[in-house]
């Protein structure tokens, strides 16, 4: 019969001995499947049934075109987005030249309607 010691030093050591076993081997076949999924074949294939797999899921329904638009239609919008700009910016120059900002006209705007609303509220009693 073996002493108790000895017996849990063999366990003790066939463990170490396999732990270092399995680490070695986990290494191995990490660095083996690395290299098999690093290699051109496996990269090539793997491209191709991505975009097998993406064709597969994309839609295969065909929408109608859209109706095309007339040069002339461009045109007129090109056109109509100038004017409106230069009306735009004309507008902001006037309101700056007589009252400094548009936030002044407001305030003239408001001011004045109040003073006829208090004219025709007094004036209607």
């Amino acid at each position: 019969m073996i002493p108790p010691d000895k017996e849990i030093f063999e366990v003790e050591t066939r463990i170490a001995l396999r732990r270092g076993q399995v680490a070695r081997h986990s290494r191995e076949a990490g660095a083996r499947a690395l290299r098999m999924l690093a290699s051109p074949v496996a990269l090539i294939g793997a491209a191709a049934l991505g975009f097998v797999a993406a064709g597969g899921f994309a839609s295969r329904k065909k929408e109608p075109p859209h109706p095309e638009r007339r040069k002339s239609d461009h045109l007129k919008a090109a056109k109509a987005t100038g004017i409106a700009g230069v009306l735009t910016t004309a507008a902001m120059w006037f309101i700056k030249a007589q009252w400094g900002s548009p936030l002044r006209l407001a305030q003239v705007m408001a001011e004045k309607f109040q003073r006829r609303r208090a004219a025709t509220s007094s004036s209607g009693d």
